[in-house]
């Protein structure tokens, strides 16, 4: 994403002491100018996400239950910064009326309008290609600890005294909101669903991302 990747040359796993159980490779690294306009935490985070178990299928990384209430909290992040009120009863999004920030700071590049319904700007062109696999939009993953990126895990462990009395707790209308809103992106908008991420590649990854944001959704 940020630099030209150029392989050098392949280093055996002979030339080590103790020899591991693979080979290395040197290669050069060399920094994109002008950086690509993507926010470094946002891509990291979505990437920690699909790569979390990398030969699994992005369904069941991004659908299980920790992954979605982080998804939804990043969504109400979103929400707050341009001023759209959640409606807990029935999970529908209403533009308030707020005054600009008091030092003149924008955080138009947390979104736009009513989330979910007004496109946001595109991050930068990606090749448009849609599959649309079929599947059961009702499928939810209970992962385990070790299926979550690191982050994630920092997060469920200070979560875990009240996981406990909350795991069996019916969805809020919210969270069906945003559950919905990822399978959207999975499956109608990127038809990456049923695919694993070690078989996508950077523009795979850019059209996953925009199709996020313009449901409104920005990792943080």
């Amino acid at each position: 994403m940020y630099a030209h990747v150029t392989h050098i040359l392949k280093v055996g796993r002979n030339n080590f002491k103790p020899p591991p159980q693979v080979d290395s490779a040197v290669v050069r690294l060399v920094p994109k100018w002008p950086r690509p306009g993507v926010a470094f935490e946002e891509w990291d985070a979505m990437l920690r996400v699909c790569f979390g178990r990398k030969h699994r299928m992005l369904r069941a990384g991004w659908m299980g239950r920790k992954v979605l209430e982080w998804v939804e909290g990043c969504w109400r992040e979103t929400c707050a910064f341009n001023g759209v009120a959640v409606d807990e009863g029935s999970g529908s999004v209403e533009r308030m009326d707020v005054e600009p920030a008091a030092n003149g700071g924008d955080h138009s590049h947390r979104g736009t309008g009513n989330a979910g319904e007004e496109e946001w700007d595109g991050i930068m062109d990606v090749d448009d290609e849609t599959n649309n696999p079929q599947a059961d939009p009702e499928e939810e993953e209970e992962e385990d600890d070790d299926d979550l990126p690191d982050f994630l895990k920092q997060e469920a462990k200070t979560a875990n005294v009240s996981s406990s009395s909350s795991k069996r707790k019916k969805r809020s209308k919210v969270a069906e909101l945003v559950r919905e809103k990822v399978r959207k992106v999975l499956e109608d908008d990127t038809g990456f669903a049923d695919r694993r991420a070690v078989t996508l590649d950077q523009n795979n990854f850019l059209r996953l991302l925009l199709a996020f944001n313009k449901e409104g959704i920005r990792f943080s």
